[in-house]
């Protein structure tokens, strides 16, 4: 039974945490189960992938991004290293009260991507790099109030929302184009050797669109789950 009933805009929702409950929505009855108006809310910024996919393609997602996750836990904890000087050097000159959340969101984001695509968001030299980082927050808070109009969410699609979201797919796409046009080098090297998560994707999925959205998806849990995660520790 559900724990809240909450009644929006004529529409029912439920929120639970009763461990029968959530056994049943992701294990033991999952097909029962779908994302609703979910999928169309998240859509415009994280497009295919497994936050927005149900069933069977869901499946194929979490299975296919396993994977990857298997590779990345054997990377050179070293890639770190930098992103924790950053992160150490923004807060130590700072004065009086010291707002860790942004700090957290930039490390997280910096060092998720640096993971993904050999490269930080923090060291980039390219105007649309440099933006990401804001499209990405912009786009990120954007969604999250879409997902709370649930079937409305198509009253709340601002300019800048699209424009963000443009800003954050042609940045992983960059990545995805540039390691697909690496493919016929011989040499290896530091750089050709972060594209390998990137070129196994797209192995396996055929389309660079979806390997760009599958990257997006990562990002978004890498970022969001990391920087809450350091928000409880401390």
């Amino acid at each position: 039974m559900p724990e809240m009933e909450i009644h929006l805009f004529g529409q029912v929702g439920y929120l639970t945490t009763d461990p029968r409950n959530l056994e049943s929505m992701l294990s033991t009855r999952f097909e029962d189960w779908g994302l609703g108006a979910r999928r169309a809310g998240l859509f415009p910024m994280l497009g295919e992938g497994i936050f927005t996919q149900d069933g069977r393609p869901w499946k194929h997602s979490r299975e296919l991004l396993r994977r990857q996750f298997v590779r990345i836990n054997f990377k050179d904890l070293s890639t770190f290293d930098r992103h924790v000087d950053d992160l150490v050097a923004s807060i130590s000159s700072s004065d009086g009260i010291v707002d860790l959340q942004p700090a957290f969101f930039r490390f997280t984001l910096a060092t998720t991507a640096a993971l993904l695509f050999g490269e930080s968001t923090s060291h980039s030299g390219d105007d649309d790099r440099e933006s990401f980082g804001t499209s990405f927050d912009y786009a990120s808070a954007i969604s999250a109030i879409r997902l709370r109009l649930a079937d409305l969410e198509w009253l709340y699609k601002p300019k800048a929302f699209r424009q963000a979201c443009d800003t954050v797919k042609k940045y992983a796409g960059h990545f995805v184009t540039e390691a697909l046009e690496s493919r016929g080098s011989d040499v290896a090297s530091p750089r050709t050797e972060s594209q390998a998560l990137i070129l196994d994707l797209y192995a396996e999925l055929r389309d660079p669109d979806l390997v760009r959205d599958q990257l997006v998806h990562v990002l978004i849990a890498g970022r969001d789950t990391t920087a809450c995660l350091m928000s409880w520790t401390l």
